[in-house]
């Protein structure tokens, strides 16, 4: 019964989407606010149609971490190496003075330390899958801005994981030394993923993909596309990385292959699906009767 209740789930946050989304459209905002709204709308705080169940939040994340895979795919080690300095420096300027500026707002607005740097660190870091749905939206993912937008986001993605530590560390009043070591343990591990889905992608992928059933078969090089992104991004998980950046390494790796195009189209409705849920499940946690409660 538990997975009826779940297609059950599924089937009233997909259409809640449809139509919040098509409003949206009609009132020309983007189609991603309509699926946030139906969200929130069928959502346990307001008309509780839909609990927040666990298997639509593994959803939303595995829809997230396609989009981040195609995304991959357009991107190429040769890519981002044009990206080059100016982006990683716009990035970490970024970053550090969106924190800084918000934790001194904070302080001037009466906040404690702990939770004006927690704010900080919250409205530093963007929406990598919103920004770039609406640069796809607007046909402006290849110019150079919204490579240069991709690059932050990216980097960005990669804060997340000190980020955490920090919030962490600042709630459970943890030892320095001991947030110190987790930081350093997580970019140990984060090195390490990278070197063996470097190996993986470079010298076992390439010749499975000369595998004359491969190129025959249209099925199985999406097959093994949709092996790759969500397990990368498992991988990245279990290794205590953000996943989303797992598998947008698993695309970057995968883009010199043959295949990248036609991965890249063949995935796009399943992509679409997935990320439409992905954002209707972050709309279930908006709470409209806390947020007027808290307005002042």
């Amino acid at each position: 019964m538990q997975a009826w209740a779940t297609l059950l789930d599924l089937v009233v946050l997909l259409g809640a989407a449809l139509v919040m989304g098509i409003l949206a459209e009609r009132l020309k905002q983007s189609a991603i606010v309509g699926y946030i709204l139906s969200g929130m709308l069928v959502g346990p705080n307001v008309l509780g149609w839909v609990g927040t169940n666990e298997e639509v939040k593994i959803l939303a994340e595995i829809g997230a971490a396609l989009l981040l895979f195609s995304i991959g795919l357009e991107f190429s080690f040769r890519h981002l190496r044009q990206l080059g300095g100016p982006t990683l420096l716009a990035g970490i300027f970024q970053i550090s003075l969106t924190t800084l500026s918000v934790f001194a707002i904070g302080v001037v607005f009466g906040m404690n330390l702990k939770s004006a740097v927690t704010l900080g660190v919250i409205i530093a870091l963007s929406s990598t899958a919103c920004v770039i749905r609406v640069l796809k939206e607007k046909s402006q993912l290849d110019s150079g801005f919204g490579r240069t937008a991709i690059g932050i986001l990216l980097l960005q993605d990669i804060a997340v994981v000190p980020a955490i530590i920090l919030v962490t560390t600042l709630g459970q009043d943890t030892d320095a030394l001991e947030a110190v070591y987790s930081l350093a343990r997580v970019l140990g591990f984060g090195l390490l993923l990278v070197g063996v889905l470097y190996v993986v992608f470079n010298r076992l992928v390439p010749r499975v993909l000369q595998f004359r059933s491969i190129s025959k078969n249209r099925d199985l090089p999406i097959l093994l596309a949709t092996v790759a992104a969500i397990g990368s991004a498992i991988a990245a998980h279990s290794l205590g990385i953000t996943p989303a950046f797992g598998a947008f390494l698993a695309g970057v790796l995968l883009a010199e292959s043959p295949f990248s195009r036609q991965i890249r189209a063949d995935l796009g409705a399943l992509r679409t699906l997935l990320i439409t849920l992905f954002f209707a499940a972050i709309g279930m946690y908006g709470d409209p009767g806390w947020t007027l409660n808290n307005l002042p």
